[in-house]
């Protein structure tokens, strides 16, 4: 249940920031940070860190460890509430606002999509530390950070037709597909006569009548049809003979635990291969969040540099 939380909280995130530690949460209250006008308190800073911290405590790091850890995350997790308070106040500035029936839809669709109750869905929070009035107010600042977003960095993002090849080329091997061979073989127990067949293979006679004719194995009906393999699977010995051949060329005679075998290259696909075309829409994809996410962050920047902040942790 507690995944289900979580990644529910996080697909409504178009920036996510991932951490893990930080300090007790039964102190007295103060401010830990001012951000304009608004303030965050150590009361808030705990509540954040808290599944984090337990997570440093149970882990076998020395005492020296823990405590750096800790120190470095509650920077981070300091950090992260102040860019918080920072979009919060641009939304509020462009008057970018969420309704309750949104913040409704989004946990309907959350118990639907995962056939949970309301008393099964406030129990799961309650497990993360969250009430249900919590856990709407974080969706909302989600859905907000996701229209902020959407109207001060979106209009800055441009994908060119260059930018999409570039990525192709460079993810050649992403999308070039694994290479797989669709094999015959001829199996005999005897070297002296297989050795003929294959005689009569370099002759261009047709492999599968032969292999229909005199391999002992039981595919020999089927003109010794293997299917279709990746040859990393088989040994070094016979991955070396099939991988200098190409469709429709066969293998020396070679000796193995069954007998003596003669494969031959019946098709060599391409399994996952993706043409440009095919791979356009994706790739453009990719390049936007990868944009978009690099828009917000220098966005981010710039209203820090404008904002007056004063940390006092």
């Amino acid at each position: 249940m507690k995944k289900i939380i979580n990644r529910f909280v996080f697909s409504l995130a178009i920036i996510s920031f991932s951490f893990c530690g930080s300090v007790s949460a039964d102190v007295v209250d103060r401010i830990v940070a001012i951000v304009n006008n608004d303030i965050v308190t150590l009361v808030q800073l705990n509540k954040e860190s808290l599944p984090y911290i337990k997570n440093i405590e149970s882990s076998g790091y020395s005492d020296e460890k823990k405590q750096e850890m800790m120190q470095d995350v509650t920077k981070k997790i300091l950090d992260r509430l102040v860019d918080s308070s920072l979009t919060q106040q641009e939304a509020k500035k462009y008057q970018i606002m969420v309704s309750d029936d949104e913040i409704d839809n989004a946990v309907e669709n959350l118990k639907k999509e995962k056939a949970l109750t309301l008393e099964e869905l406030e129990n799961a929070l309650g497990q993360e530390g969250l009430t249900l009035t919590e856990y709407r107010e974080t969706i909302k600042k989600q859905i907000l950070q996701a229209r902020l977003i959407n109207y001060a960095v979106k209009s800055k993002v441009v994908i060119t037709e260059s930018d999409i090849k570039k990525r192709y080329e460079i993810d050649a091997d992403k999308y070039s597909g694994k290479k797989k061979y669709h094999l015959r073989n001829i199996l005999m127990d005897n070297e002296d006569e297989i050795k003929k067949i294959k005689k009569q293979l370099d002759e261009n006679k047709e492999f599968v009548p032969l292999a229909k004719q005199y391999s002992f194995a039981p595919n020999a009906s089927d003109g010794g049809d293997l299917g279709i393999f990746d040859i990393h699977n088989f040994s070094e010995t016979i991955k070396e003979s099939i991988s200098r051949l190409t469709k429709g060329e066969h293998t020396d005679v070679i000796s193995t635990a069954q007998g003596f075998q003669i494969f031959y290259i019946q098709d060599i696909v391409l399994e996952g291969r993706k043409t440009y075309e095919q791979a356009h829409d994706e790739i453009r994809g990719i390049l936007y969040r990868e944009q978009v996410e690099e828009q917000f962050k220098t966005w981010l920047e710039s209203l820090k540099k404008k904002a007056h902040i004063k940390i006092m942790l």
